[in-house]
């Protein structure tokens, strides 16, 4: 699927983190919320997020993070080429964050973020913030508390949550196409009859607020049976098992 929707996830019981799920870039101030909650919970003392950036430890994982992007050559964002070059000697040499401390042995980060926007960036002013790639995100959540750092873990390796929306949104796309080729509808506009079946396979799922966002959606185990389901009703309608819209729609109701 190639338009990056922003999901709702679950983290969990720490709270819910929006995330693209393509760009896998998520909101790092939701990250901090929820593991500085926990730390208070726990007696220990609050983190800030430019406790962690002015940290080495994060900066290694950052370079060590984009090194293996340029090897498998799957970032999800184009590295600036214009920096191409110098992100290519720095990741050669890390003893160059030496150049970035400060006389307390603390990361200048303002300035690394600069050479790393497809994995950390911020924006000042009104909707801005700082967003980090999950990675990233994972890093972050390792620094501030365990148990965050288990959840989040859980969710997006584990579950596969993002990579079940992906497959998910293509079978949506080829479930469409399969509809144009129903005999009742070949060379029809079928637009509406699109929506109407996202409403029909949204309400077989169990997600009864079909109109708009709703959190049940936005889980691995929905977004895994939502990906199979499509799959499977492209399937009968392929193999001439199903031959109009009514009677795809009996077999929905019906699997």
């Amino acid at each position: 699927m190639k338009t990056n929707q922003i999901m709702t996830v679950q983290i969990g019981h720490f709270g819910t983190l929006k995330i693209g799920h393509l760009s896998q870039m998520g909101d790092v101030a939701k990250i901090i919320e929820m593991g500085n909650r926990n730390r208070r919970a726990k007696g220990l003392n609050e983190l800030l997020i430019e406790d962690i950036l002015a940290k080495q430890e994060f900066w290694e994982f950052v370079i060590a993070r984009d090194t293996q992007l340029m090897i498998n050559l799957k970032s999800p964002y184009s590295v600036d080429f214009e920096n191409h070059d110098s992100v290519e000697s720095f990741q050669s040499n890390y003893s160059k964050l030496k150049e970035f401390k400060t006389p307390k042995g603390e990361i200048r980060y303002s300035e690394l973020m600069k050479m790393f926007p497809h994995l950390i960036k911020s924006k000042r002013g009104k909707g801005g913030g700082t967003q980090a790639e999950l990675y990233i995100l994972l890093k972050i959540a390792s620094m501030l508390d365990k148990d965050l750092e288990v959840s989040i873990y859980d969710v997006f390796i584990q579950s596969k949550i993002l990579n079940w929306r992906d497959v998910g949104g293509d079978n949506f796309i080829e479930f469409n196409k399969i509809v144009d080729t129903l005999p009742d509808r070949a060379d029809k506009d079928n637009t509406s009859i699109y929506m109407q079946m996202a409403r029909i396979v949204r309400k077989k799922l169990g997600i009864e607020d079909t109109e708009g966002y709703n959190e049940k959606e936005h889980s691995p185990e929905v977004q895994e049976a939502r990906a199979k389901l499509l799959s499977d009703l492209t399937l009968v309608v392929r193999i001439g098992f199903v031959k109009t819209y009514d009677q795809l729609k009996e077999v929905i109701a019906k699997i």
